[in-house]
């Protein structure tokens, strides 16, 4: 590819050379119509060769450049010149992730700060039906503040019958292949959840899980090689990042993290639950007394309150059942109009970022809060309900002498009868769903539970029917929450009868002592608002 420093590519002038690779070569120029500092991606002549290269190369960058997410670098241009693609994008100028690793292994806390970004970046990908199919660090961009950017999306899949990087007609980068991408057959997102596992484990230890003399050397060592303990190299870290490691670099898809999300979330709850002080989380995470949830039905009525939230409001803990039913706009105290705009937005984008909101306790005074949202969507899409966190711009303090909103936290015994209790009730509610609505509606109730328990970091997870809890603390609202969710979106199919009698049919099975202590998650009061 002969040197393009000086040369004008329609409205770019191209002033530097930033970067090389096996696949392409990127300049820095000035978008003169913009007077703006671009990246001109451009790929070699040898690609048009092909025939259809440069047609799959349109359909696959239009679809690319449609993907709009903060986390993901924006392209603005593509066309051709003197026979060589090209995809013009954004320019950041601090480098790229294996920039930063190249500097020695990333401290947990960024490290959580940094995948939570990507991950988030690579579910809206996931969404919208784009595989990346080469997730590494070098195809992350940093700003200047360190946040990043994916790009290359689709660049694998648009040379897929080329045979650049490996002389093997295998498309990727070794280090970070998943086993199946080295077989024939369609990728699914898992692949980019085994690379993101790859990468995890190389911000940490400051390497790659896997190193040979030859590319087939690595990608044999993929396929059949354990995966190392990280902690030989960082003994430092929590005993429960392994866990981390092994399941999103997990041989088969099928037992991988069902998506990029759901590894953040377990990355943060491994570290949430390390008690070396080597391993603080980051800085601008509330801890759990200054974080409050409460979730909604597509009506903005309120179908779950934590402790936090009653914390905040400085309501009284008998106040929650209450509060079930109402308006979120009445439990914030501000003006319909703002909840049901914001909820709206929840419905249309699946997930609104945080944004500065002023709500009133049980006593009137104002509270500045971050508030941010995440939609409950069916297996067709369909928006169903909001998780909606709120975060006090400053720590609020509660005087509980004056009114009781603790949560009355159960004992050992107590916990063991609530999770047996929550366990039959659901497992019940799945089985009602299906006999009724076929084994789509339990899959999406799985959904939804799983979902709801990675986006909140609660250990749960839900297959098939099968309930699989690791909670390491005796809160209730854990149990509340997920009941809450999975009755209302199995009323809004089944109708509230068939659920009532449902649930009371576990009730009359299970022992009359578990059922004393399920009677605190006080769940049958959700039905005066469904």
């Amino acid at each position: 590819m002969s040197d393009l420093v000086g040369q004008t590519l329609g409205q770019y002038q191209v002033t530097a050379q930033i970067g090389k690779g096996g696949m392409s070569t990127v300049y820095q120029a000035i978008q003169t119509s913009m007077k703006r500092t671009v990246a001109i991606k451009v790929l070699p002549r040898t690609l048009t060769h092909e025939d259809k290269f440069l047609e799959r190369f349109y359909r696959e960058v239009e679809i690319v450049s449609s993907l709009q997410h903060p986390h993901i670098l924006p392209v603005y241009d593509f066309g051709e010149y003197d026979g060589m693609p090209y995809i013009v994008m954004a320019y950041m100028s601090s480098g790229t992730l294996s920039d930063l690793i190249a500097k020695g292994a990333i401290a947990p806390n960024e490290t959580l700060r940094l995948v939570k970004q990507m991950a988030e970046a690579l579910d809206y990908a996931h969404r919208k039906g784009v595989i990346h199919r080469d997730f590494k660090p070098g195809n992350v961009l940093l700003d200047e503040q360190n946040n990043t950017y994916l790009t290359d999306f689709g660049l694998a899949k648009i040379s897929e019958s080329t045979e650049q990087l490996t002389g093997t007609g295998i498309l990727g980068t070794p280090f970070y292949m998943a086993p199946e991408q080295a077989e024939p057959g369609a990728l699914t997102p898992a692949a980019d959840v085994y690379a993101m596992g790859i990468t995890v484990f190389q911000m940490l230890a400051g390497h790659v899980p896997f190193e040979a003399a030859t590319p087939l050397g690595v990608l044999m060592a993929h396929m059949t090689q354990p995966i190392p303990n990280i902690r030989h190299t960082k003994p430092e870290l929590p005993e429960d990042i392994q866990d981390v490691i092994d399941r999103s670099m997990s041989k088969s898809p099928q037992t991988r993290y069902p998506s990029a999300g759901a590894l953040a979330s377990a990355l943060e709850y491994a570290l949430a639950e390390s008690h070396a002080s080597v391993l603080p989380l980051v800085s601008t995470q509330p801890s759990e007394t200054t974080q409050a949830l409460l979730m909604t039905n597509t009506l903005g009525q309120v179908i779950f309150v934590d402790q936090p939230c009653l914390r905040l409001l400085k309501r009284h803990h008998n106040e929650a059942r209450t509060i079930i039913g109402k308006g979120v706009h009445e439990v914030l105290g501000v003006e319909k109009q703002v909840t049901d705009q914001f909820i709206q937005q929840v419905g249309k984008r699946g997930r609104v970022g945080e944004e500065r909101l002023d709500i009133k306790d049980a006593f009137g005074t104002s509270i500045s809060v971050m508030w941010s949202a995440t939609a409950t969507q069916d297996d067709k899409n369909a928006f169903v309900g909001a998780d909606i966190t709120l975060k006090p711009i400053q720590d609020v303090i509660v005087n509980t002498n004056d009114f009781d909103t603790v949560d009355k936290r159960v004992d050992t015994t107590d916990e063991g009868f609530m999770q047996v209790y929550f366990v039959k009730q659901m497992q019940a509610l799945r089985e009602s769903m299906v006999q009724l609505g076929g084994k789509r509606l339990g899959a999406n109730l799985d959904k939804i539970i799983n979902e709801t328990a990675q986006r909140n970091v609660w250990p749960m997870t839900m297959n098939d029917g099968q309930i699989h809890v690791e909670l390491q603390s005796n809160n209730p609202d854990v149990y509340r929450a997920l009941l809450s969710k999975g009755i209302a979106y199995a009323v809004g199919l089944v109708g509230k009868k068939m659920v009532i009698r449902s649930m009371q049919t576990v009730d009359k099975q299970v022992d009359p002592t578990i059922l004393r202590v399920a009677d605190q998650l006080k769940i049958y009061d959700l039905f005066d608002v469904l």
